[in-house]
Formats: C-alpha cells, sequence, structure tokens
C-alpha cells in the first residue's frame, strides 16, 4: 500500500469470520497488481477474530459500537469514507470478492473528469434453490438502472453529502441518483465482483423484504424520480430473456419470489403506516 493511495476500500464488518467472509475478500484485494490503496474496515464490535484478521491484512481498523438494532448501511459507509485519504472510494460488503488480479486497474480506467462514479456488476455464488433464484434475478439487472454505484469519487462523494443515513432500502438506489445529478455514471461488463451469498433461506429472504418496507418510504420521500421498482425489473427480465429461458427451473421460482419480496414489502410499509 502507498503513502497516497488512489483507492480507499471501505468494508462494513460483524462477525465476518464466523461466515468465512472477510479473508476471502481480503486477501482478493491483496494479490492485485495494483497496490496504490488503502483499506478501511468499519467493524461494529466484533467477537469472532474478523479485527484481527483485518489487521493481517493491513487494514485500518474503526470499531464502533455494535447497534441494538438494525443500522442502515450506509451510517458505516460514511463512517469509513471520513477516514479515507484516497481519490477513489469503493464501497464493499464483507462476502465480496475481487474477480481477478487486475481488477482495481479495470476500476480505475472508469473513473475520469466525466465519469465521476462507476457501477460494477455482482455475480452471485450461491447454494441452495432460492439463492440461485436470487443470483439469476440480479444477473438480468446488469445494464439495467437496477444496478447502482459502488465506486465514487471522493470530491463527489462529499459533494452529494454521503449516503443518507436514514435510509436502509434503497440506499444504494438514491445515492446513485444523486451521483447522476452531477456526472455520468460508467460501467462495463469486463469490472464484476463475486458475491458469495451462500445459502438463505427462503424465510429468510422475505424478512429481509419485510424489513427494507418499513424504512421503504423514506426512501420514496428521498427519491424526487421514484425509481419504479416492479416496471424497471419487468423490463430487466425481457432484455435478458435469454437467461431466463436456459434455467427455466430456476427462472420459474424467481418470478414467484419476486412476488412473494413485493408481498412482504408491501406488508412492511402497511406494518409502519399502522404503527404511526
Amino acid at each position: 500500500m502507498t503513502a497516497k493511495p488512489i483507492f480507499s476500500i471501505i468494508i462494513p464488518t460483524l462477525n465476518e469470520m464466523r461466515r468465512d467472509n472477510i479473508e476471502t475478500l481480503l486477501k482478493s484485494i491483496s494479490l492485485q497488481k495494483n497496490k496504490a490503496y488503502e483499506i478501511i474496515v468499519v467493524d461494529q464490535s466484533s467477537d469472532d477474530g474478523t479485527v484481527d484478521i483485518a489487521k493481517k491484512y493491513g487494514a485500518v481498523i474503526m470499531n464502533i459500537p455494535r447497534p441494538a438494532f438494525y443500522t442502515p448501511p450506509g451510517v458505516h459507509r460514511n463512517t469509513g469514507a471520513k477516514a479515507a485519504h484516497g481519490d477513489i472510494l469503493i464501497h464493499l460488503d464483507a462476502d465480496m470478492e475481487l474477480s481477478d488480479d487486475g481488477w482495481l486497474d479495470r476500476v480505475a480506467s472508469l473513473i475520469d473528469e466525466e465519469h465521476q462514479a462507476a457501477i460494477i456488476h455482482e455475480k452471485d455464488i450461491a447454494y441452495g434453490y432460492w439463492n440461485k433464484c436470487k443470483a439469476l434475478e440480479r444477473r438480468c439487472y446488469w445494464g439495467t438502472p437496477m444496478e447502482s454505484a459502488r465506486i465514487v469519487s471522493c470530491k463527489l462523494f462529499e459533494q452529494v453529502g454521503g449516503y443518507d443515513q436514514h435510509i436502509s432500502s434503497g440506499e444504494d438506489f438514491h445515492i446513485s441518483e444523486l451521483y447522476g445529478r452531477h456526472t455520468s455514471i460508467n460501467q462495463s461488463d469486463e469490472v464484476w465482483l463475486k458475491h458469495r451469498t451462500g445459502s438463505t433461506s427462503l424465510g429468510a429472504l422475505l424478512r429481509k423484504k419485510y424489513s427494507y418496507g418499513k424504512t421503504a418510504n423514506v426512501f420514496l420521500r428521498a427519491s424526487p424520480s421514484r425509481l419504479n421498482i416492479a416496471k424497471e425489473s419487468l423490463v430487466a427480465y425481457l432484455k435478458h430473456s435469454s437467461l431466463l429461458i436456459r434455467q427455466p427451473h430456476i427462472a420459474c421460482g424467481m418470478l414467484v419470489l419476486r412476488i412473494l419480496e413485493f408481498v412482504a414489502v408491501k406488508y412492511g410499509m402497511k406494518t409502519v403506516k399502522t404503527n404511526i
């Protein structure tokens, strides 16, 4: 790592060693040919050795108290950005992995004066039927408005005020919209991440969407354009229909899952309205 890094890689963590996450990601970073980076781990008081692994790979550790309740990811990303010294911020999740040793060089080629932010495609490494359905869904989003920017210049990130810390559902869409008001957002099919989602039960997937639904109205109020997720999802499926045709069994499950998730989100939204 250099004294003045080009990249600041920000990773929120909470007991990621138990999930076999953090070392896989940090190892993929350490193998990069481009060493002009710093790693900032924003750790929520892990007690499983996550911090020790991060230190082994030279990460800067920012220890924060573990919240009693779920905290929107934007809080931790903003915390990491405040400590960043790089010109380009890269927001990663602990269960991700860089695709190869030239990844950072290709990311650098996406950022210039005209493009101050970039979308990075994700390929899910999934196990279990429902997770494979989710992986197919996300693959259909490549090159559509259903993706959001994880790469941004430090200057633009500060200009838009970082992530809205009150949004836990749609925070990536919201900040990408803010970026788009000031710059053209770049992307390339040659730059993608592995996202090791593992095997998640149907119940867990629906509970996650229910949780998102409870803050969805905050996102809708903060986002004037109000991305029509249902409409854009259907357009994405049509655009990538060849992927669905090749995996009909998974594609059918994907459509069922999307309907159930939609119901879970709506129920979460209704619960909040009822409690107001």
